[in-house]
Parts: C-alpha cells; structure tokens; sequence
C-alpha cells in the first residue's frame, strides 16, 4: 500500500491542533520571562541588534514582545497556525505584527524583508513532503548577511517519534540536525550551537538525548564559501 503522501498534520494544526497547542501552553505566558528565553540570550550574547525580525511558530508573540521591549527600534513579526493565539497575541502586543499562516506559504513576506528569522520548535512537525518548501520560504525572507535562530529537538540521528497530541491519524515528531540542512548548501555558516534541557530550558551537556533541545545560530552568506 504506497504511503500516504497528503499533508495532513498541516491540516491537523491549521484545523485545531495549534490552537489546542495554545489553550494547553497559555499558562505559560504568565510565567514567561525574557532573560530566562535562550533565543533573547543568544541575541544578546552575539550582540546582535536585528531591525526587522520573524518569528516562525511566534504562538502569541511573547517572546517577540520581549525583544521589542530590550530593543525598542526593531519591527518584530510573527506567524504561527494558531489563530486564537494571533487573536490573543493581538490584543495584548499591539506593537507585535502576527499573521496566521503556515511557514511554507508566506506570500505576505517580502523577500529580504528580515534580518533575523527565528523558527522554534517547527521543524519537528513538518509534514516531509513540506519541508524543503518550507526551507525554501525561510531563505527567500532572510535577506543575504541575515542570521537565523533554530530552536528545535537535539537528536543525533534522524528519527521519527509519535506525536501524541494528534490521535485521528498516525503523526510523527521528526527529529535531526536541522541547521545542517542550511550548512549543507554552503549558502549558510554555523556561527555557534548549544544544547539545554527541555524542561528547565537550563543549558545541558548530559547523554540524556532523549529530553534534550539545541538552539542553533546560522549566518546567511551567499558568496563567503566561494572566495
């Protein structure tokens, strides 16, 4: 039986699952802080001062708030599935441009139009068949010299798990060495990538492979490998 090629966990989220996502985690946005986000420490620790920034799986845009507030000049955006969280995220950070949408289709960015794109925790859920459509819209964004933040699964293999939270059909967290996928083209150079656990987000150096997370950041650099 040939394998079903139809891009249903975009559908699963789009339908109800992001939004579920939301309800599940909004509690989260109470606690949230941003000296304790290990996206904002890698901006800081790298100095970097980005003027236009998009947060691919922004969810309501909190960690975009707290950039704006460190700094006040830069435009942050914000796409995410889940329009409860655009609708909740606009409410409560008008100053944080959000848009419901999908990463493989974003039409209502220009391209170039970002220095900095941040993609958390996405990669993993990303119907196959979508993820190279997908890379292809994150490049087309990311203006040349850019930087890009990834934040997903550490894993040292590829691998596939179930994903728990979609039970109408068979759906799948896919795990592996995303930022290599960038490297490979010799379009994008690894500047740092660090590891943390995903509970307590504290900064992890163990063999527990299996709870661990990795943030990776990524310079785009057209011509730098070609001199």
């Amino acid at each position: 039986m040939p394998e079903q090629t139809e891009h249903f966990q975009k559908k699963a989220f789009q339908e109800y699952e992001a939004d579920q996502w939301f309800q599940r985690n909004k509690s989260f946005l109470d606690n949230y802080r941003a000296d304790d986000d290990i996206v904002i420490s890698t901006i800081r620790n790298y100095r970097i001062r980005p003027q236009n920034i998009l947060e691919i799986g922004s969810s309501a845009g909190y960690r975009l708030d707290g950039i704006k507030k460190l700094y006040p000049e830069t435009n942050v955006f914000g796409i995410d599935p889940s329009q409860q969280a655009v609708d909740y995220g606009s409410r409560t950070y008008p100053h944080v441009h959000l848009s419901a949408g999908t990463a493989d289709q974003m039409g209502m960015y220009a391209d170039g139009q970002f220095d900095l794109v941040v993609v958390g925790f996405v990669f993993y859920v990303i119907d196959r068949p979508l993820l190279l459509k997908v890379i292809a819209e994150i490049d087309r964004v990311l203006a040349d010299k850019g930087l890009l933040i990834i934040v997903d699964f550490f894993s040292e293999k590829t691998i596939k798990n179930n994903y728990q939270h979609i039970t109408q059909f068979q759906a799948y967290s896919y795990k592996q060495n995303y930022d290599r996928i960038f490297t490979e083209t010799e379009l994008y150079q690894l500047v740092f990538k660090g590891s943390f656990d995903h509970s307590t987000r504290e900064l992890d150096s163990s063999d527990d492979y299996y709870n661990k997370c990795s943030v990776s950041l990524l310079k785009k650099d057209i011509y730098a490998a070609y001199k």
